[in-house]
C-alpha cells in the first residue's frame, strides 16, 4: 500500500511538473502582449478580432490570428477581417515575429516607422496605408517577402533597399510612387519577382539590369530611355505603357501590350 501512495505521489508532482511547464511555456513574452494589446487598440478594438483583450489574457492560446513559438509571438495573420485604424508602432517590439499579414482590410495611416525586425514576410497589400516606406526597412536582414501593393503610398522612394540579400520579391504595384528608382534597388541581388506597374515612377531601369528577375512588370509607369539587353533573360516580362526603346531605336518598341494605364 505504501509504495501505492508512493507511486501515486511521483505520478501527481509528475503532472504538476507538466502543467507548470506547460503553463510557463504557453504565456505570451509581456513585451509581445503589450505591444499587441497597443495594436488591437489603434485598429479600434473590433470585435471581430476574437479573443483579444485590453485587460490581460493569453495571445498564444486564445487570440485569432496568433501563432507563437514558446512564448514568442511569429505569425500574425490577420488578413481580410474588414479591420480599421492604423497600425501600432509598437509592433516594432515584436522581436520574434517572422510573418506579418494585414491584406485586405480598411487599415489607413502611415506605414510604422520601424517594423518587426526579424520579420521574413510581410503583407500590407490592399489598405489604405499612406505616406512612404521607412527609412528603417534598410535594417531588416532577415525579409524575404514585402508586398505593399494596392494602397495609397506616394513620393519618391529613398535609398530604403540596401541591406536587403534575402529579399526575394517585392510588390509596390498600385500606388502613386513618383520619382526615379534609388540606387539601392541594385543591391537586391537575390530579388526574383518584381511588381512596380500603375506607379509614377520616372527616368531609368539600369538599376534593374542585373537583377535575377524571373518576373518584372513595370507597366504603365513614365519611365524612359533603354531597355536593358539583360531584360531579354527575363521570363516574364511586362513593361508596356512606358516610353522605353531598344538601343538604336528612338521609339517604344511594339512588344509588352499593357493594359488599362492610370
Amino acid at each position: 500500500m505504501e509504495k501505492l501512495y508512493q507511486c501515486v505521489y511521483l505520478i501527481a508532482i509528475f503532472v504538476a511538473a507538466v502543467l507548470v511547464a506547460s503553463t510557463a511555456e504557453s504565456f505570451t513574452d509581456p513585451n509581445d502582449l503589450i505591444a499587441l494589446q497597443d495594436l488591437y487598440k489603434t485598429l479600434n478594438q473590433p470585435p471581430q478580432l476574437t479573443g483579444w483583450r485590453l485587460d490581460g489574457g493569453d495571445p498564444c492560446l486564445e487570440w485569432i490570428g496568433v501563432s507563437c513559438i514558446y512564448n514568442g509571438v511569429v505569425y500574425l495573420n490577420l488578413r481580410g477581417l474588414n479591420l480599421t485604424g492604423y497600425i501600432s508602432p509598437k509592433i516594432r517590439y515584436l522581436y520574434n515575429l517572422q510573418l506579418f499579414d494585414i491584406s485586405s482590410n480598411t487599415i489607413g495611416g502611415e506605414i510604422p516607422h520601424v517594423l518587426p525586425p526579424n520579420a521574413t514576410d510581410i503583407n500590407m497589400a490592399y489598405n489604405y496605408l499612406s505616406h512612404n516606406i521607412p527609412p528603417s526597412l534598410h535594417g531588416m536582414k532577415s525579409l524575404r517577402h514585402l508586398n505593399l501593393s494596392h494602397n495609397l503610398l506616394s513620393g519618391p522612394i529613398g535609398n530604403v533597399f540596401t541591406g536587403l540579400q534575402n529579399l526575394r520579391e517585392m510588390d509596390l504595384s498600385y500606388n502613386n510612387f513618383t520619382g526615379d528608382l534609388p540606387s539601392s534597388f541594385e543591391s537586391l541581388t537575390n530579388l526574383t519577382g518584381l511588381y512596380l506597374q500603375n506607379n509614377r515612377f520616372t527616368g531609368s531601369v539600369s538599376y534593374l539590369a542585373e537583377l535575377p528577375l524571373i518576373d518584372l512588370n513595370i507597366e504603365c509607369n513614365y519611365f524612359s530611355g533603354i531597355i536593358p539587353r539583360h531584360f531579354q533573360s527575363i521570363p516574364n516580362l511586362w513593361i508596356g505603357g512606358n516610353s522605353l526603346h531598344l538601343p538604336g531605336h528612338n521609339h517604344p518598341p511594339h512588344s509588352g501590350k499593357a493594359g488599362k494605364c492610370h
